[in-house]
């Protein structure tokens, strides 16, 4: 399914109210202790990577998108490994079929066979409102605060001859989920159902990432020793570098490092990392700005914007340094403002188990609106990579 604009968006949210949320047909095991019950640790992988060994607070990061299976990924202990688990046109997860590769979408739902969460990883849910309720942006984000570190396991090149690869990095916003029970979904899982054959959408994105934790993890570094020449790297941070009371530590040391990064300085200086180094592999960076949280109460209409400020230092770094970027922002806003506020929370923003409003994070409705408007926001900045849209 399509988005291009905002009437056919309003389209998409109204049928969603026809769907009853939270009915799963998902396979797979998840651990119980997660609040939200989001499937398993998130993970970095591709073509041949290996799955996550440490559970994740945030959830689901497993095999890329764009339309290549996970081949001969490793098993994480406890769990069993992916076989060709491809996402369905339209961004919705299936429970069963065969795999697809070479960047084709099955439009029957291939996905994963049998896979189980990684094993271990819990922490609490915590900041999210019941429907309706308020919820402060600048409250922490618990599920991504507590995401354990992830092994740095190494992205493969894709095979094949692709006119254009576009890598994501970012945060639980943007991740994949497999087998959610409750619908779970990043933006980034969804994108590639926007565009075709040609281009290829790896998500590199992972549960719980700041802009600087993601160089640290050694994620982007990842990215860059496979990155050819022509290639995009979608950067989307805020949601985490918000947060001025998280911590997280690196492997073998105990220090504790904030989360906290001040937008208008710190933030920018990471992100500029971002755009170096793509530039030295000859690809081009674009600027993704964070959608908002659910900060709304009872029947009031749209959304507050929390995260405005990380919005606005992307844009002002973009016009510096010459990145463009994609404002998914203010778009998310401007989508919402003529929405109930109990409506976004039922049919948009992610539904936990026990009913209440995941403030923060999506359901499949909701990230595939999102994703096509990161697909509108591509088309009209111009880019050459709009080219292989749909």
């Amino acid at each position: 399914m399509r988005i291009q604009s905002a009437s056919k968006l309003g389209l998409i949210l109204s049928a969603a109210l026809l769907v009853t949320v939270g009915c799963s047909n998902s396979t797979g095991t998840h651990p119980t202790n997660l609040d939200s019950g989001a499937n398993g640790g998130a993970s970095i992988s591709s073509t041949g990577g290996a799955a996550s060994s440490g559970g994740a607070a945030e959830t689901g990061g497993s095999a890329s998108t764009g339309g290549v299976a996970s081949s001969g990924g490793a098993t994480a202990p406890g769990g069993t490994t992916s076989t060709g688990g491809v996402m369905r046109s339209g961004g919705s997860i299936g429970s069963s079929g065969g795999s697809v590769t070479g960047g084709t979408f099955g439009t029957g739902g291939a996905t994963q066979t049998g896979g189980s969460p990684s094993a271990g990883g819990t922490t609490a849910q915590g900041g999210n409102s019941g429907t309706g309720g308020a919820r402060l942006d600048a409250g922490s984000d618990t599920r991504d605060s507590g995401a354990a570190e992830l092994p740095t396991a190494p992205i493969d090149a894709l095979g094949g001859t692709a006119s254009g690869t576009v890598y994501i990095a970012g945060d639980s916003t943007v991740s994949v989920y497999t087998n959610s029970p409750i619908h779970q979904a990043g933006w980034g899982q969804m994108l590639a159902s926007y565009f075709n054959a040609n281009a290829k959408i790896v998500d590199k994105a992972v549960g719980g990432m700041t802009a600087r934790h993601y160089i640290e993890a050694g994620y982007l570094d990842q990215i860059t020793a496979v990155m050819k020449t022509g290639d995009y790297l979608l950067v989307q941070f805020g949601t985490n570098d918000s947060n001025t009371t998280a911590t997280y530590t690196l492997p073998g040391s105990t220090t504790p490092i904030p989360y906290y990064l001040a937008a208008e300085t710190d933030f920018k200086t990471y992100l500029t990392q971002y755009v170096d180094a793509t530039n030295a592999k000859g690809g081009t960076t674009v600027f993704v700005t964070p959608p908002p949280r659910h900060s709304c109460s009872g029947t009031n209409l749209g959304v507050a914007n929390g995260l405005a400020a990380y919005a606005t230092a992307m844009k002002e770094l973009g016009a510096a340094l010459g990145v463009p970027v994609d404002d998914l922002n203010g778009k998310t806003v401007a989508y919402l403002s003529t929405v109930a506020c109990d409506v976004s929370g039922s049919t948009f923003y992610l539904v936990n188990a026990d009913g209440t409003t995941d403030g923060t994070h999506f359901q499949e409705n909701g990230a595939n609106v999102l994703a096509g408007l990161v697909a509108t926001g591509i088309r009209e900045l111009g880019l050459p990579l709009a080219a292989f849209l749909k």
